[in-house]
């Protein structure tokens, strides 16, 4: 009788971690969209004040260029699928080869997310596409 109520707390403990590692991962994913938001909102305000594109993301920080200092972002915020800050630049690059600006960021993540954005191919997705 012991052994069966071990087994049955075993099996129990594997499900209730199997869901665990689920939530972790959407809170993750969640958070990864909120972030990526954030830094292009952010670009898009530097734009529009700037009429040019950020050189990186730095410059989103602090933005002392006006007489009043502009913060577009608060801190640039580490992506929660790498835990660093090593978001994947697209960078516009003219004819010569110089470079313009950041014109949107995305995860370095490989991984396969759970949830599949609206407009995007589900088999093929993973959080580099997002």
């Amino acid at each position: 009788m012991l052994l069966g109520a071990i087994l049955i707390i075993g099996i129990a403990t594997a499900g209730v971690a199997e869901l665990w590692t689920t939530q972790i991962k959407r809170d993750k994913e969640e958070e990864l969209l909120f972030r990526l938001g954030e830094i292009r909102r952010a670009i898009v305000r530097y734009r529009a004040d700037h009429n040019r594109l950020p050189k990186e993301l730095k410059d989103l920080l602090d933005d002392r260029t006006q007489l009043q200092t502009r913060r577009y972002l608060r801190r640039l915020y580490p992506d929660p699928m790498t835990g660093k800050v090593d978001w994947s630049l697209k960078l516009v690059v003219d004819r010569a080869g110089v470079v313009s600006g950041i014109e949107d960021v995305h995860s370095t993540s490989a991984g396969k997310p759970l949830k599949s954005l609206p407009g995007k191919n589900a088999a093929s997705s993973t959080y580099k596409d997002w």
